[in-house]
């Protein structure tokens, strides 16, 4: 293995634990980068970029970081200055992987610097952080961070670190080397939104596509999946987007949980490529417990998904104004973008006897495109349900027709039926 392991973590504080994991992976015939963010202490190792040098990379001196005395500038610098050494680490091909150990203030350096490398570059954090409810998101995001709990504070090495260090180690090591020996399958990669009540959906579209040569890869937009698959197609990954579960919209809209923010189904059109949308789990919010919903909430029709959630239908003004900002992105983009509908139904739950059924407030939705959408943004109104094999086959049939010719649409035909 030729390319370097960096091991983030303070010396001033971590250094016994630091030179631990420097000697398992050394140990392993992997070579080392050390990469100190500490501010206060004197560093109880040598660092290949020490702390003068990572505060320097951040924008700001330490010196001056430490008279003024302000540690949240100090925790920034030091993020920032950490992960732009990373970043060029990797940029110049001297970067196999990023181990990282530390408590709170270690872990958002250590995690913040893991991600903004690409995925599939191997990640470990060994952290204090690494359990208890709702800490993961800010230090994982969207990427591929390994979260590794220390289960003992981390103070020295002892009985019980010293297994967990050294297996930090072995891992690193073992995923940079294993990481060099991955190769792609050569096929067009493809990534598309599937929640559960669409599923049926995307197994038969991912068949389709299998079968065609294309490589399928689904994200679960509950938030983090959407954002992910932005990330991804930004990146370059992605050549063509089957966005048929766009849950996230209506968390964006109506305040639900899954909500991926203001960057969601933008990145497709920000980047030319071919995308094709439908408004899959448009039609219900995911809340919270039941009771932690509003009295107008539990008036509506809704579905107990689990003791943590529950799944409330949108309401007729609320589809208006989430085909609003779906067109109003979709307007943007700069490649071919089609939006199919299915009028029999926009997930497993919206149909005739089931919870959702509401043909009306779907109307709403469709007014709204019908509206707003502008040429060259193709509409088609599909005479199917979404689970059905019908619209399966038209998403898939006029995602090939854009991959084959990736060329914006010229101004035509807003609405079309199929049946």
């Amino acid at each position: 293995m030729t390319k370097p392991i960096a091991i983030i973590g303070t010396l001033d504080t971590k250094g016994l634990e630091v030179a631990y994991l420097r000697d398992q992976v050394r140990s392993r015939g992997a070579k080392v980068r050390i990469i100190d963010p500490g501010v206060l202490g004197k560093p109880a190792v040598e660092a290949d970029f020490t702390q003068e040098q990572v505060a320097r990379a951040g924008g700001g001196e330490l010196a001056a970081l430490v008279a003024a005395g302000d540690k949240g500038l100090a925790i920034q610098t030091m993020i920032d200055g950490t992960r732009a050494i990373v970043v060029r680490l990797y940029a110049e091909g001297k970067l196999g992987g990023v181990l990282a150990v530390g408590g709170g203030q270690g872990t958002a350096i250590g995690t913040a610097a893991m991600q903004a490398l690409p995925i599939g570059v191997p990640k470990v954090m060994v952290s204090t952080m690494a359990s208890g409810q709702n800490v993961f998101e800010p230090y994982v995001g969207t990427s591929d961070v390994t979260l590794m709990h220390s289960v003992a504070d981390i103070l020295g090495v002892n009985a019980i670190t010293r297994k967990i260090f050294a297996n930090a180690a072995a891992a690193v090591v073992a995923m940079a080397e294993a990481s060099e020996q991955v190769e792609g399958s050569g096929r067009m990669v493809l990534g598309a939104t599937m929640l559960g009540l669409t599923t049926a959906c995307i197994l038969r579209a991912k068949d389709l596509f299998d079968a065609a040569g294309y490589e399928l890869v689904a994200f679960h937009p509950n938030g983090t999946g959407g954002r992910s698959m932005e990330r991804l197609i930004d990146q370059g990954l992605i050549q063509g987007v089957l966005d048929i579960s766009t849950q996230e919209l209506t968390g964006h809209v109506c305040g639900g949980l899954f909500d991926a923010g203001p960057e969601r189904l933008t990145a497709a059109g920000r980047q030319g490529i071919p995308q094709v949308v439908a408004p899959g789990g448009t039609d219900y919010i995911v809340l919270g417990p039941l009771n932690s919903l509003s009295a107008e909430q539990r008036s509506r029709s809704l579905i107990v998904h689990n003791p943590n959630i529950t799944l409330v239908r949108t309401a007729r003004r609320e589809m208006a104004e989430i085909g609003k900002l779906m067109a109003c992105r979709l307007n943007q983009a700069r490649g071919p973008a089609a939006v199919l509908v299915p009028l029999g139904g926009f997930s497993f739950s919206d149909r005739p006897g089931h919870a959702f059924f509401d043909p009306e407030a779907d109307a709403a939705l469709i007014e709204a495109l019908e509206g707003s959408l502008a040429p060259p943004i193709e509409l088609h109104l599909v005479e199917a349900h979404i689970n059905d094999p019908l619209f399966a086959d038209a998403i898939v049939e006029k995602l090939r027709e854009f991959m084959a010719d990736p060329r914006p649409r010229r101004p035509g035909a807003m609405q079309e039926q199929h049946g």
